[in-house]
């Protein structure tokens, strides 16, 4: 595994999420309680942009169909759900490892 910078802890404000990329792996950052998570950018359900979503505690709210993942785990907490129309997510959210050096925050991408 490579750790690769993705940006500087100024970048991410606790309880925002924004985009990052690392070695062709479109990522979402967040920090919630003074811990950083990494995950990837689209809804495991249907590719929505998680970067629009919300946070609830350490987890990523689907903005599309409101489905939740835990971001540490990336298990779903929540299946998705379209007004009365319940679904079942396929699988959870895949979370990376992060750890920061100095200031720049860094994703430990798979070889």
């Amino acid at each position: 595994m490579e750790y690769v910078r993705v940006a500087g802890v100024a970048a991410v404000a606790a309880g925002k999420i924004v985009p990052a990329e690392a070695k062709g792996h479109k990522l979402m950052l967040t920090r919630v309680d003074g811990q950083y998570y990494a995950a990837q950018r689209k809804c495991p359900h249907l590719g929505f942009n998680l970067c629009r979503g919300s946070l609830d505690g350490a987890a990523v709210v689907c903005p599309l169909h409101k489905a939740k993942f835990d971001l540490t785990s990336g298990a779903i907490e929540r299946d998705p759900k379209l007004l009365f129309i319940n679904m079942k997510a396929k699988h959870g959210l895949t979370v990376y490892p992060v750890r920061l050096e100095g200031d720049d925050i860094l994703v430990g991408i798979p070889d």
